[in-house]
């Protein structure tokens, strides 16, 4: 049976030389990796680079860029239209369309896998991110990662699904809803009693995919987030909900707010994004 999603754009390393890493980059809804891909990879300029005609590609010269396109579905915030999206709702966000996630995710892990596959299995060397929907997409996906801790992810002017419930979850069990950072236990016995374990659980059934324990490898993987205040398609509120809901799992996290910048990503965004992801040495 045909796969509902189209193969993704892959762009090599520029430079002649080693491959050193990849970073697989999802879309956000109604768009295409066709569309997506060039003005992010080779239109935006990045500040402070010394290249001619500095880009994200002439910033990561060794670096392979995988763009994946969403599945053709049927959206319920649009009055069913179709359109491309990796999924149909995203409970807390869109609480009038659940579920959808299921195929996407194990699209993306299937991604990620032969990518770390291709790097001699080093899956450090990988980073996972999202614009948008892609974001959400992106770190759901990193959340029910089952492999190797990854590299980096990265989400742009997006949002994590279930937040508010994965972070109930966690307040809940911390007792007081402080702000302390709820980790897995080294002596958890594996019967999911865990905070952090059920707030993954939680994540898990949303996206349908089957019981398992993970191994909350996402946890030595560090996130930057970029936002833009005048974000009126997601509002930035929803930035510091993820920022804040990654960091009491437990994971190192950058937030960067950037005045005056509506739904899309800037140049200093972009620099931002290639400073992080230099400076946690996974490209």
């Amino acid at each position: 049976m045909e796969s509902p999603f189209p193969a993704p754009i892959v762009i090599p390393p520029k430079q002649d030389g080693p491959h050193t890493s990849t970073i697989i980059f999802l879309h956000g809804r109604g768009q295409t990796a066709a569309l997506f891909h060039a003005p992010f990879l080779c239109d935006t300029p990045i500040p402070d680079h010394p290249a001619a005609s500095p880009s994200l590609r002439e910033a990561l010269p060794t670096t392979k860029f995988v763009f994946p396109t969403a599945p053709l579905s049927r959206a319920s915030k649009y009055r069913r239209s179709v359109i491309r999206q990796w999924y149909d709702g995203s409970g807390d966000w869109e609480p009038e369309a659940l579920g959808g996630m299921h195929g996407s995710v194990e699209h993306v892990h299937s991604l990620v896998r032969a990518e770390v596959s291709i790097l001699n299995g080093d899956a450090s060397r990988v980073v996972l991110g999202g614009y948008s929907q892609g974001c959400a997409m992106a770190l759901t996906s990193l959340l029910l990662w089952g492999g190797a801790s990854l590299g980096g992810a990265v989400g742009l002017s997006g949002f994590i699904p279930l937040n508010a419930c994965m972070t109930s979850i966690l307040d809940d069990e911390g007792g007081d809803g402080s702000d302390d950072v709820v980790f897995a236990s080294d002596s958890d016995d594996g019967n999911g009693d865990d905070p952090l374990r059920q707030a993954v659980r939680a994540l898990r059934e949303e996206a349908e995919l089957p019981e398992s324990e993970s191994p909350l490898s996402f946890l030595r993987t560090p996130v930057f987030i970029g936002h833009g205040t005048e974000d009126c398609t997601v509002d930035v509120y929803h930035a510091r909900m993820s920022a804040a809901l990654l960091e009491k799992m437990g994971l190192a996290v950058r937030l960067s707010v950037y005045e005056g910048l509506g739904h899309g990503y800037s140049s200093i965004e972009l620099g931002d994004m290639v400073s992080f992801l230099k400076q946690s040495r996974c490209v």
